[in-house]
Order: C-alpha cells, then sequence, then structure tokens
C-alpha cells in the first residue's frame, strides 16, 4: 500500500484515528487545563493503579521522575495493591474507562486500607466510585480508545502530583513537552509524504516483520508504549527491551536465519550517557548484517517529559501505518473486548 495515498487509508480506517491523532498535540493541551484536586500530604510512596493504555501515562510519568524526584513512583499492573501502599502512600486509581477489574480491585483495597486515593478517569464504576466517596479526582473527557487518550492521563497525573509536593516536571518543562508535539504533528501526518516522514519511514521498514523495539534507560519506557501500540492499533505481535539490559541476554537472539524476519528499531535521545551511546552503537554493528532491517527513532526536546512524550506519540504514528499496510482499522480491539466479556460472564 502507497502510504501517501489518502483515498487508500480512507478506505480502512472507519473510526478516524488519524483525526484522533492528529489532534493529540490539543489534547495535551486540554489534558493540562483540567482542575486536579489540591490539598493532602506529601506522599511517602506514589502507586498508580492501572493497565493497558491508562498504566501508560503511569509509566511515562515514572521514567521522568526516576532521576530527580525523591518519592518513588510504582506503576502497579493487578489486582489489589502492593504491600508497600500504606497510610503514608498516595494510590492514584488511573482507569480511562472507569471499568477496569483490576483498578478497582487496587481502589477498593486502597479505601480498606487508609491509604490517600485519587481517581483519574472518564467515568464508569470508578467514577461512579469516586463520586460516592467524595474522593478527590480528575475528571476526564469520554470518546476515546484508552491508548489513544494519552494526553488525557499524563497531564493530569502530572498535575495530581505536583498538588501532593511531589513535582516531576516543571511549567517550563511542560510548556516544552507541548511545544514538541505540536510540531511533531505535522511531520507525522499523512499530509507528510514518505521521503520527508519518519514515522511512515519506520512502518515501511517494519512491514511484514517482527519489530523489536528497545530504548535507553529512559526511553525504554517509549519501548515498551510502541509495543503495546502495534499490537492494539495494528494487531501485530512485536517485542520490547532495553539497553543495557538486552546486551546481557537478547543480543544472543540475534542471528541465524529467523533474525531477517524481524526488524530493529532503537530509540535515541540526544545527550545520552556515553556508555549507553556506544552500547546502541555496538547494537546496531552486530545487529544490522543479521536483521531484516533496522530504523532509529530520535526523541525531540530538551526535558525528560518531551522526549519521552515525543517517541510516545511518534510510535502512534507508526502504529497506525503499520495498520494500514496490513488493511486494518486501528480503532476496535475484538479480542481483547470477547477477553473482558467472558470475565465478566463467569
Amino acid at each position: 500500500m502507497n502510504l501517501d495515498d489518502a483515498a487508500a487509508i480512507e478506505r480502512i480506517h472507519r473510526h478516524d484515528p488519524r483525526g484522533v491523532l492528529a489532534d493529540f498535540p490539543a489534547q495535551c493541551r486540554r489534558g493540562c487545563a483540567l482542575p486536579a484536586p489540591s490539598g493532602g500530604p506529601r506522599p511517602r510512596l506514589v502507586v498508580v493503579a492501572g493497565m493497558g493504555g491508562s498504566a501508560s501515562g503511569g509509566d511515562m510519568v515514572a521514567a521522568c521522575a526516576a532521576d530527580t524526584l525523591d518519592v518513588p513512583i510504582f506503576v502497579h499492573r493487578g489486582y489489589r495493591l502492593p504491600a508497600a501502599a500504606g497510610r503514608d502512600a498516595l494510590v492514584v486509581a488511573m482507569s480511562y474507562s472507569g471499568e477496569t477489574a483490576e483498578v478497582l480491585s487496587a481502589a477498593q483495597a486502597a479505601l480498606a486500607r487508609g491509604a490517600s486515593l485519587v481517581t483519574i478517569t472518564a467515568g464508569g464504576t470508578l467514577g461512579t466510585l469516586a463520586a460516592g466517596r467524595g474522593l478527590p479526582g480528575v475528571t476526564l473527557p469520554g470518546g476515546l480508545m484508552p491508548r489513544m487518550a494519552l494526553g488525557y492521563l499524563v497531564f493530569p497525573l502530572l498535575s495530581v502530583l505536583a498538588r501532593r509536593g511531589a513535582t516531576v516536571a516543571s511549567a517550563q518543562e511542560i510548556d516544552e513537552a507541548l511545544d514538541v508535539v505540536a510540531a511533531q504533528a505535522e511531520d507525522l501526518g499523512p499530509a507528510s509524504p514518505a521521503d520527508k516522514n519518519p514515522a511512515k519511514r519506520v512502518a515501511q521498514g517494519i512491514g511484514d516483520r517482527l519489530a523489536v523495539i528497545y530504548g535507553g534507560p529512559l526511553t525504554a519506557t517509549a519501548a515498551y508504549r510502541f509495543k503495546t501500540d502495534l499490537e492494539e492499533n495494528a494487531k501485530v505481535l512485536a517485542v520490547a527491551g532495553a539497553i543495557p539490559e538486552m546486551n546481557h541476554n537478547e543480543i544472543e537472539a540475534w542471528h541465524g536465519p529467523s533474525a531477517r524476519a524481524r526488524h530493529l528499531v532503537l530509540l535515541r535521545e540526544e545527550g545520552e550517557h556515553p556508555e549507553i551511546a556506544r552500547r546502541f552503537a555496538l547494537v546496531r554493528e552486530m545487529v544490522a548484517p543479521a536483521a531484516g532491517g533496522v530504523s532509529e527513532l530520535w526523541a525531540r526536546g530538551g526535558g525528560r517529559l518531551a522526549r519521552i512524550l515525543s517517541l510516545a506519540y511518534a510510535s502512534l504514528w507508526v502504529s497506525f501505518y503499520v495498520a494500514m499496510l496490513h488493511g486494518e482499522d486501528p480503532w476496535p480491539v475484538p479480542r481483547l473486548e470477547q477477553v473482558k466479556r467472558r470475565l465478566a460472564s463467569r
């Protein structure tokens, strides 16, 4: 398929994910403007309870905070809560739909333990729980798939933490991130031709191959998000990993005929630690002869928030274009919905 053929793209996607992705910079600005609850003590620990697309907002905030914030942020994917989440913890129950069973379980556990609980949701059962208990929270606009509501998840979480004295990103860093994704929209969208569009070029490189995405200490979070975008939007399996960890295990798998069926994607950033930059260069040198292809995506911006968000936005567009190449509508997730229905019926 020709990714510059607007009519062909129009025939495949029926729920306008293209419009949602083009609106992402505006979504981020609206997310910044949503009122966040104030008050409450500074937490000893922050637990973000979420699953799937809703959890990825927590992943990105935690990655941004890792080297700057003295309050640990733990993203909890599962039922109930870890034992460390006690009365001096802040639990943020984050579910865009408000119907995520694991997040509802975590919220109930937080209430039972007397932990401070804040909700971030567009409604559903979690919204009803928050309203009925008078819980502080952020109410999100509805109508999106959770993985396409990243701006409504990242920026309200930043606001919640800042109001509790656990600031992750300064006002200047937030402004930079907003400007970076706004500039990206024109470069990554369908109107930008493939020879100038990095998202289209990476999608074409992946094609029918298995995408294997590696990031560094900051960008590994974006690599995992990239993997899940490909799986949900393009309906293709993908693999994500981290450098330097993959140098101690996965590097051994890059040999033989099977490697030709994989496409290596490296997520880079300016100012990488010299040891990390050396490892990226070495991985590319060793893997390129065996792999079916190699791509690099470079983060934009100077701040950690801008860099990680720019890669996440790029991965959304790449997954959209891979979906187009495979003739898949990115919006529906029928198997995921079937899992939920079958679990609910039992």
